[in-house]
């Protein structure tokens, strides 16, 4: 089967579904991933297709105007999502052109929770399935969460039929203009209705693919169309090596904490390097942070060292800690290696990853970005690396996530919904 794969975002909104396109190649399909131009030489690094998806100015953070002004000021008063919308707005055509290319040919179509809504225009213009792969437990997730067992009323997303409707609502009349315009001007489709986009493919009961840990979070109740599967995890090639001045600085101390807030500009990095340096020296730790993260004349400690993104799978089982913003990817890999984790997040699902990390025991509560401060960092830190009960159930958690084959699962409920009725299209040859 002829498969296309469309995600937007951060190289975090990307990297899953490199790790699930390699699992739907290797059980025999062909698969091109569309997503940015700056992603391209990671997707074609690992042997998958690659198509061009245009991005907007706000989106690329500090490499733009557009994006500086968004961290430094509106991103301070309006919530995440309206940012998304505004850079989904400014490149709207190109954008769904673009995913048109990319579905030349496709015989089935998955989306990212961001990729959702061109996934949908393509999926209706062409005749072909539809399967949504979130690493998110946006719509359904959150809609059907059971506040007894998952307590995530004490997070920032909304929670429960009524308040994931509001929110879904107000998303998609922040959308709806120019996206029944695009869909006019690019693919001659017909506008969508006033009503809310999203709960619709819920009611069409259209497959849905959840990317993490059923030991993380579960639902009460599945619909036959919904799976949890695992995570999409993507490790380091086996070529790959760590730097020597890396691997020499981990030698000669004990175990130092990770910090890193994500690739999102921050709005004011040489306080937030204060902060982070001041704990892990309150905290009596060594320390690991991004360099793009740190200053340029900011001068580090000898204790804390700077480097630039390594995989995962690598550094989380040699470190004592990872202090980071709670994106899904983060905290998948920090938890299927054992290790405790100390969640500062900012918004999106962030605050609900955070929450859930609290919620089983592997780390401290979460800390609000707006909340950071270098006391309550350090004893965040210190209960992540001391304390014995955190470290067990991280370690015991770690095993049971290290037994799970998420692709895996996740391509077998691809194949179950949607292998059969591929013979029922024409086959469709795909331009070079």
């Amino acid at each position: 089967m002829r498969v296309t794969i469309i995600t937007v975002g951060t190289r975090g909104d990307v990297q899953p579904y490199v790790a699930l396109g390699l699992g739907l190649q290797n059980a025999g399909h062909e698969v091109r991933l569309g997503t940015h131009p700056r992603f391209e030489s990671f997707v074609r690094d690992r042997a998958l297709e690659f198509a061009p998806l245009a991005e907007g100015s706000l989106s690329r953070g500090s490499e733009t105007l557009e994006g500086r002004k968004w961290a430094e000021k509106s991103s301070k008063a309006l919530p995440a999502w309206v940012g998304f919308l505004r850079d989904a707005k400014s490149v709207a055509r190109r954008r769904l052109a673009d995913c048109r290319d990319a579905c030349e040919g496709a015989e089935a179509i998955i989306v990212s929770v961001f990729g959702t809504l061109l996934g949908y225009h393509l999926a209706e213009k062409m005749r072909v399935p539809l399967v949504r792969a979130y690493c998110t437990p946006f719509g359904y997730g959150l809609a059907h969460a059971s506040p007894a067992t998952s307590r995530v009323k004490r997070v920032t997303i909304p929670l429960g039929a009524a308040r994931e409707r509001l929110f879904r609502e107000a998303l998609w009349q922040g959308a709806r203009l120019w996206t029944n315009a695009a869909r006019r001007d690019v693919l001659g489709l017909p506008k969508l209705p006033r009503r809310e986009f999203y709960g619709r493919l819920d009611r069409q009961r259209m497959p849905l693919l959840y990317g993490w840990s059923p030991a993380v979070f579960t639902l009460p109740h599945l619909d036959d169309w919904v799976h949890v599967t695992g995570y999409w995890f993507l490790d380091a090639t086996a070529d790959w090596a760590p730097p020597a001045s890396l691997v020499e600085f981990m030698g000669a101390g004990p175990p130092p904490v990770f910090v890193s807030f994500g690739t999102l500009t921050d709005r004011n990095p040489e306080a937030t390097t204060a902060v982070v340096l001041e704990a892990l020296a309150r905290a009596d730790r060594r320390g690991i942070v991004l360099r793009a993260s740190v200053p340029p004349h900011v001068n580090l400690p000898r204790d804390v060292f700077a480097i630039d993104p390594i995989p995962h799978d690598w550094l989380f089982p040699r470190v004592a800690a990872a202090v980071h913003h709670g994106g899904a990817g983060t905290t998948g890999a920090a938890l299927r290696a054992g290790l405790p984790s100390v969640l500062v997040p900012r918004f999106g699902d962030q605050p609900f990853w955070g929450r859930r990390v609290a919620d089983l025991g592997v780390g401290p509560p979460p800390i609000p970005r707006r909340r950071l401060s270098a006391g309550g960092l350090a004893e965040a830190i210190r209960i992540a690396t001391t304390d014995h009960g955190v470290r067990e159930r991280a370690t015991a958690l770690g095993e049971r996530i290290r037994s799970e084959d998420g692709v895996a699962r996740a391509v077998e409920a691809f194949e179950r919904h949607l292998v059969a009725v591929a013979p029922r299209r024409s086959p469709v040859r795909r331009s070079s």
